[in-house]
This record gives structure tokens, C-alpha cells and sequence, in this order.
């Protein structure tokens, strides 16, 4: 579908300097729900960062932050060849999480692939990372872009790309197929400068079918203890997340960062039930 934009300008662009576009690039937005809540954050010049456009879950509506010929502030040396979306999501969440509850935001992001591909000539095929960071042309992800994109691992692991994929296309994509220990809870506790944030259960989860799965934007090891579970991890971004499950009864725990640079001091891992 012919996607409607929505203009929400940011004063964060600059020319491309004669480059041509050959990516097109998708992040993630990693705080904001929604393309209005996005456009604000654009639009505080403070914040020194934009993309083109971004999308939420409002089906056939994207905003619109920067023009196709202006160079957006999102993927540090690849904004110059570069259109970019931010979809308002997580890299942390599954591929169900994307299908099940965010389907239109996937769609919309299909169709606006769909939009760039055809305004610039760009073919609709996945990248690999060396790809998109020589001189291929297509689509990709900010993780692909590498250190010279940033250093960031959206759209994460579970981000359904080939669906996207065939969704711009035109093509009907196949059922996903399940994923494993779906009948867990799993919770997500993420690495980037040192920095995590605690885990937080309902009431009617906690009787120990839950897990935690860590994720870290840096390559490092990382020892988790959680009372009588303690296990080290390699983890990195190109090593996707991983998960250890937690024994029934457990309240709190700790995890350091034991190899990264400049790391490890523990840091308080508290898991809490809410109401």
C-alpha cells in the first residue's frame, strides 16, 4: 500500500556531499512507541541525531524527519549512501513478539522498503555485513553496518527480515515457524556501557518458568549468578542472546562484566515481582 508520511522535520541533517544512495537501512528505535513521540525527540536539536523516517504501529502511516536528499545523523560514516527507518521497537524482542503484537509496524516497514527500492533504483535483496559495509546495494540492518556504522546491534536476533522481505516484494510469506521453550517467560537484560536494568516479573510468573537471557552490544564475557545457577557466557554482538533458566524461588542475583574493557565491577541483578 501507498504509505502516507507524515512530516515531522528535524533540524539534525546535512548534505550528502555528492554521495548516492545504495542502502537502505533499518534500526530500531530503542525508547519511542510512536512516530510523534520519535519526531520529537528529532526535533531537539540537542540530541544531534535523526533518520529519514520512522514507523509504529499505526498500519499505512510512517513519519518523515528528513528528506531523501538530505543525509540523516543515525549510522555515523554510512549516512551519506543511506535512507534509514526507525522502526519503534527493541532489538531485544523475539521474533514472535515482532510478528504476534507488531505486525503492521513490520508492514509498514515492508512497504516503505518497497517505496526507497523503487525511487532509487535499489534492488530488494539482504546484505550481508561485508556487503553493506563495501559497496553493495540493498537493503540492511544497523548491526551490519558494523563500527564504522556505530557500533549498534539493532534490529537484534529475532528481527523477522526475510518476512519483511517478502513483504515488500509482494510475496505471500510462509507461516513462522514456532519458537523454542515457548512456554517460558523470558526476560531480557542487556549490556551496553556497563549499564543493565533490573528484571521484573508478575505476580504469575514467578514460579520458576521464566528465564534471562543476556544480550550485549560490545564483545565481552559476562558471569551470572543467580543464587544456585551460576554459568559465564561469551556474548558480543554478533553472538545473538543467551539464556540461562532461573530456579524457582531466586530474588536477586548479580552479574559481571569480567573481560570488557574498563569492566568489571558487578552489577546488582534484582528480580522483583509486580503487582
Amino acid at each position: 500500500m501507498a504509505l502516507q508520511r507524515i512530516w515531522m522535520p528535524s533540524p539534525c541533517y546535512s548534505s550528502r556531499g555528492g554521495s548516492g544512495v545504495r542502502l537502505i537501512v533499518i534500526h530500531t528505535a530503542e525508547g519511542a512507541r510512536t512516530i510523534e513521540s520519535l519526531g520529537n525527540f528529532f526535533a531537539n536539536s540537542a540530541n544531534q541525531v535523526s533518520s529519514h523516517t520512522g514507523a509504529d504501529d499505526k498500519r499505512g502511516k510512517i513519519g518523515e524527519y528528513v528528506t531523501r536528499g538530505n543525509k540523516a545523523w543515525t549510522a555515523a560514516s554510512y549516512n551519506p549512501v543511506a535512507v534509514q527507518l526507525e522502526l519503534c521497537g527493541f532489538a531485544s524482542w523475539s521474533t514472535s513478539v515482532w510478528r504476534d503484537q507488531h505486525d503492521n509496524m513490520l508492514r509498514n516497514c515492508a512497504d516503505w522498503i518497497a517505496e526507497e527500492a523503487k525511487f532509487y533504483g535499489i534492488p530488494i535483496t539482504a546484505l550481508s555485513a561485508s556487503q553493506a559495509q563495501g559497496s553493495g546495494r540493498g537493503v540492511c540492518q544497523h548491526i551490519d553496518l558494523g563500527a564504522g556504522g556505530g557500533g549498534h546491534v539493532d534490529c537484534g536476533s529475532g528481527f523477522p527480515m526475510g518476512y519483511v522481505l517478502d513483504l515488500a516484494r509482494g510475496k505471500a510469506p510462509a507461516p513462522p515457524a514456532p519458537e523454542p521453550d515457548t512456554e517460558d517467560d523470558v526476560f531480557y537484560l542487556a549490556f551496553d556501557q556497563g549499564g543493565s536494568a533490573p528484571l521484573t516479573f508478575t505476580n504469575g510468573q514467578s514460579d520458576g518458568d521464566h528465564r534471562v537471557r543476556l544480550f550485549c552490544g560490545r564483545n565481552c564475557t559476562v558471569e551470572l549468578d543467580l543464587a544456585t545457577a551460576k554459568e559465564t557466557y561469551d556474548l558480543g554482538w554478533d553472538r545473538g542472546p543467551q539464556g540461562l533458566k532461573i530456579p524457582k524461588g531466586v530474588k536477586k542475583g548479580a552479574v559481571r562484566i569480567v573481560t570488557a574493557p574498563g569492566q568489571g565491577a558487578a552489577i546488582a541483578c534484582t528480580i522483583s515481582e509486580s503487582s
